[in-house]
């Protein structure tokens, strides 16, 4: 390579940095800023209470005993909590058709404690959501009773521990996000969410290997896991349905998988500031929609696959002191 194309090759590489920290944030910013809405309207349209008295009864009392738990009195906004008023008028309570609560949505709300497990005596309870509020210590284990959960959104707390194994084999579980938080520990090992398109688990001090079976999860399409502790290699096979997989700043070690190249949906890929090693896979540059790749930060060798850098929006394996850079 020539000084000049060398210097331009640098050039577009630092501005290509730029561009993926700036999708970056963007990318991180958009699931915080998600709203409910959509799926709240909707149930706005049901039943306040189901017409059954015994059901009735139980869901009054779930939602009276997580209050209780969870510091409702301290609430910033608590309408009509704990009146004879019905459940979904309630604030951030919405229920189905049938008059069942199938939305939680307190966020921001002071809502303070231990997460109780009460929810889950809402045997409808499909979306959690109760970010940027005060919830610390470890999540129970009773969320495996949750057989309904699909949208599980915790960031923002003050939550310890592990992730339960419970809350990996919730079948109709979607969207994940307990992103900013303080959780440790090994991920589960077992997963068994055949509806899991997104989860968002960065910011956190989690450790331990990568699980196999959750990069296999049919329908996964986000996994951001950047800035905890994870180690060992990356797994394969991997979801079809991946597009976006963010692993930057931990302590991943081993070659970079084959398995990315036949992923026809993968966009974004960010493997830097680990500890990986051996070659980059020339099968990269064939990965059909590939548009972000960041490995810098390594200990990648050889050289760059002929072609990869050209064709992707950002690339970047700076900080590699074995990566020739150069083509080959």
């Amino acid at each position: 390579m020539t000084r000049t194309r060398l210097g331009a090759h640098r050039a577009l590489r630092a501005l290509g940095t730029l561009l993926g920290t700036a999708v970056l944030a963007l990318a991180l910013l958009l699931p915080a800023w998600l709203p409910p809405a959509r799926a709240e309207d909707a149930a706005r349209t049901g039943l306040a209470e189901p017409r059954d008295p015994a059901a009735r009864a139980r869901e009054r009392q779930a939602l009276i005993d997580f209050y209780d738990a969870m510091g409702g009195p301290d609430w910033i906004q608590r309408d009509f909590w704990r009146s004879d008023r019905p459940v979904g008028e309630w604030h951030g309570v919405y229920t189905d058709a049938d008059g069942f609560v199938v939305t939680l949505t307190i966020y921001d709300n002071n809502v303070t404690g231990r997460l109780s497990a009460a929810v889950c005596r809402l045997a409808r309870l499909q979306t959690l959501h109760l970010s940027f509020d005060n919830i610390f210590g470890e999540l129970p284990d009773g969320l495996g009773a949750c057989r309904a959960l699909k949208n599980l959104w915790l960031k923002g707390n003050k939550i310890t521990g592990r992730l339960p194994d419970a809350v990996a084999l919730l079948p109709e579980l979607d969207y994940l996000d307990v992103h900013a938080n303080a959780m440790s520990g090994p991920l589960p090992a077992k997963w068994d969410t055949p509806k899991l398109t997104q989860f968002w688990g960065s910011d956190n001090r989690i450790s331990g290997p990568l699980p196999a079976a959750l990069l296999r999860q049919p329908r996964l399409e986000k996994l951001v896991l950047h800035n905890n502790r994870l180690s060992g290699p990356i797994p394969s096979p991997l979801s079809p349905s991946l597009n976006l997989l963010l692993l930057t700043n931990n302590a991943l070690t081993g070659a970079i998988p084959d398995a990315f190249a036949p992923l026809k949906k993968l966009t974004d890929l960010r493997l830097n500031r680990n500890q990986l090693s051996g070659p980059i896979p020339p099968s990269l540059a064939a990965a059909p929609a590939l548009q972000v790749l960041r490995l810098d930060h390594n200990q990648l060798e050889g050289t760059v696959p002929q072609g990869l850098a050209d064709r992707l929006m950002v690339f970047d394996a700076a900080d590699n002191p074995k990566l020739e850079d150069r083509p080959h």
